[in-house]
């Protein structure tokens, strides 16, 4: 799992490769402060090179949403491939979260 954090004038771009499994989101706890510290701007998260996400991976996600929500941001995911957005839908994350 690689992640890629970009912050702009407007926003913050995370960009995410690889596995999103039991053992990135481990690695991932750490990074998610750091993205947190920038949530006051809007969030998004580029999926266009995550091959898969587990439930593990989910959570990361909404984590991420409660903690920029709380702080008057917002987060937007794009490039979802048709695998990870299945799973978004099975779990009704894609009425929680903007998916473009």
């Amino acid at each position: 799992m690689k992640i890629d954090i970009r912050t702009q004038e407007h926003g913050v771009t995370v960009a995410l490769a690889g596995e999103f499994d039991t053992i990135a989101t481990t690695e991932m706890s750490d990074r998610l402060n750091e993205i947190l510290e920038l949530t006051d701007r809007p969030v998004t998260v580029d999926c266009s090179e995550l091959e898969y996400i587990s439930s593990s991976g989910l959570r990361f996600f909404m984590q991420l949403k409660r903690g920029s929500e709380r702080r008057g941001g917002s987060v937007s995911l794009v490039g979802l491939n048709e695998d990870v957005k299945e799973i978004f839908r099975l779990s009704g994350f894609c009425n929680l979260f903007d998916i473009q």
